[in-house]
């Protein structure tokens, strides 16, 4: 698994270094739990200001675009999860979990059972019909808009019930 920061203040540091540190332990409790296969993840811990631009990057090079239509792109999370061109990447923003490393271990397990979710059959290719839908580049009919979000919300619930196994990490 690769983790990586993106444009860190040194005060930030510590956010990396413990990510980097149980990125592989939380991965495998997931999978464990999950009983399912994680495409290959990269975990990047960015300062708040800049999680929008590398999400955003993202889902350029997955949509194959060089730009896409303004969105109001706000960092009011602590984690988030989406596509990458080779898999899934993760985004930490190291500025809302802080020092909390309570907080911090939940969100990477969080944000690792929404990788596994990735992994199962036919969600990549959803996944990227939401993200066409949500930039204007192809619309989804309301009746699939609707099956999309109920899906987010299911997945968004399995996370959150799993973030007990972050008790579990050393």
């Amino acid at each position: 698994m690769d983790v990586a920061g993106y444009q860190l203040a040194r005060r930030y540091a510590p956010v990396l270094d413990r990510v980097q540190a149980i990125a592989d332990q939380a991965a495998f409790l997931v999978r464990q739990k999950l009983r399912g296969q994680m495409p290959p993840v990269r975990i990047v811990v960015a300062a708040k200001k800049h999680c929008p631009e590398v999400v955003i990057r993202s889902q350029q090079q997955i949509l194959g675009v060089n730009t896409l239509p303004t969105r109001s792109e706000r960092c009011d999370y602590l984690g988030i999860t989406t596509l990458s061109p080779d898999g899934v990447l993760v985004v930490i923003n190291a500025g809302s979990v802080g020092s909390d490393q309570r907080m911090l271990d939940e969100t990477v397990v969080h944000e690792l059972v929404h990788g596994v979710q990735y992994g199962r059959p036919g969600t990549r290719e959803i996944a990227l019909k939401g993200l066409r839908n949500n930039y204007g580049i192809e619309r989804l009919s309301h009746p699939k808009a609707w099956k999309l979000n109920r899906q987010i919300s299911r997945d968004e619930r399995e996370a959150e019930g799993l973030e007990y196994l972050a008790r579990q990490i050393r």
